[in-house]
């Protein structure tokens, strides 16, 4: 590839899709950042979010020395690249159109910044290995591989249609297969090692994210990932990206596994039955880790006595959909418990079994 001016060249090769001509190549990212703009009539606004995550996601992995992997970005060329001599040129003056990778390529932008803002504050302090090795970061972005593909002579009209389809047809990866295979989040390592050493006490789902009524599990992986941050840290967000453990594993392992016996011992023989039962419910098992985490976090108990305090919910809950503890989920045409994973409803629902939890203390 070479720049001459505001032309440049590339190599790559075209396939037919669809009846439409399409360029394959790759570009380092820091030479593709120039030659593309978004046609806000044709994309979505840029989620602020979306970004910030990926480009955290893009930090943690060069903090790590781990590699990060990306699908191809899609341009348009709008009829604008042109093949000569065995070699296609984008014309001159004129720019690339995304239709799929906005967010990645804002994110590892926006990374750029980061880690150029670092190394000068780094400089101005006399940090001088330290800068170093943020530019060794900076230059990997700057030199990243992007596949991408070019569509092109699309029109705007078909672009949208493209982009359209695009968003929704797509999927994103489920969690119970990011639970399967990601290396970088500690939760779900820790996740991982725990399910292995309960194998033979309880049925844990390891693929799906969500468990059906039929399902004779009574959790799953990724419910197990929720519960664990809501016992350790009480988040209780669907958190993404590479996590870090609070505290030793080996500790964290033994608390856990004492959680999911207990839930087990409060609960009853059938709690797998989310027909008859609530405790097989995403909702109901991260609030009971948030109940256990209120008592050591805001009553400064320990583990194990925090664990004694949910025996008290044996006497006072019967599990069923219909018990007045989940009153604020029941939906009575329906007669089972409804949205009960979201953050307010766990919080309820803790604040609820805390409140049965003293109560019966009490007396």
């Amino acid at each position: 590839m070479t720049i001459a001016g505001t032309t440049v060249s590339f190599m790559g090769t075209v396939y037919k899709q669809f009846d439409k001509e399409i360029l394959v190549t790759q570009l380092r990212f820091g030479t593709l950042r120039a030659l593309f703009q978004v046609d806000h009539e044709v994309q979505r606004k840029l989620d602020p979010r979306r970004r910030a995550e990926i480009r955290d996601f893009i930090l943690r992995s060069l903090d790590t020395n781990e590699y990060f992997y990306f699908s191809p970005f899609i341009f348009s060329a709008r009829g604008m690249v042109r093949e000569v001599d065995g070699e296609f040129e984008l014309e001159p003056g004129t720019t690339l159109y995304i239709s799929d990778g906005q967010h990645r390529c804002s994110a590892m932008a926006a990374a750029m910044n980061v880690l150029e803002n670092s190394k000068i504050t780094q400089e101005e302090m006399g940090e001088y290995e330290e800068a170093e090795r943020t530019a060794r970061k900076l230059n990997q972005i700057i030199n990243y591989p992007v596949a991408i593909q070019i569509y092109l002579e699309l029109s705007q009209k078909e672009e949208k249609q493209m982009f359209s389809d695009l968003n929704s047809e797509r999927r994103e990866i489920h969690q119970g297969m990011v639970m399967k295979y990601d290396q970088r989040d500690e939760y779900i390592g820790l996740t991982r090692t725990v399910a292995e050493q309960l194998k033979d006490v309880m049925e844990i789902e390891q693929e799906l994210s969500r468990l059906m009524l039929g399902n004779p599990a009574l959790t799953s992986l990724t419910i197990m990932r929720r519960c664990l941050a809501a016992l350790f840290e009480g988040k209780l967000t669907i958190m993404s990206g590479d996590l870090l453990l609070p505290q030793r594993q080996d500790e964290m392992e033994e608390i856990a596994i004492q959680f999911f016996k207990k839930v087990q011992q409060i609960t009853p023989k059938q709690a797998a039955n989310r027909k008859k039962y609530v405790s097989g419910i995403s909702g109901v098992q991260i609030a009971l880790a948030y109940t256990v985490f209120h008592y050591v976090r805001q009553e400064k108990k320990g583990y194990t006595e925090a664990f004694q305090k949910l025996d008290y919910l044996k006497k006072v809950c019967s599990w069923k959909h219909d018990d007045s503890l989940f009153a604020h989920m029941y939906d009575a045409e329906k007669k089972r418990i409804t949205g009960h994973s979201s953050v307010t409803a766990v919080k309820r629902t803790a604040l609820r079994f805390i409140a049965a939890i003293d109560r019966e203390e009490a007396n």
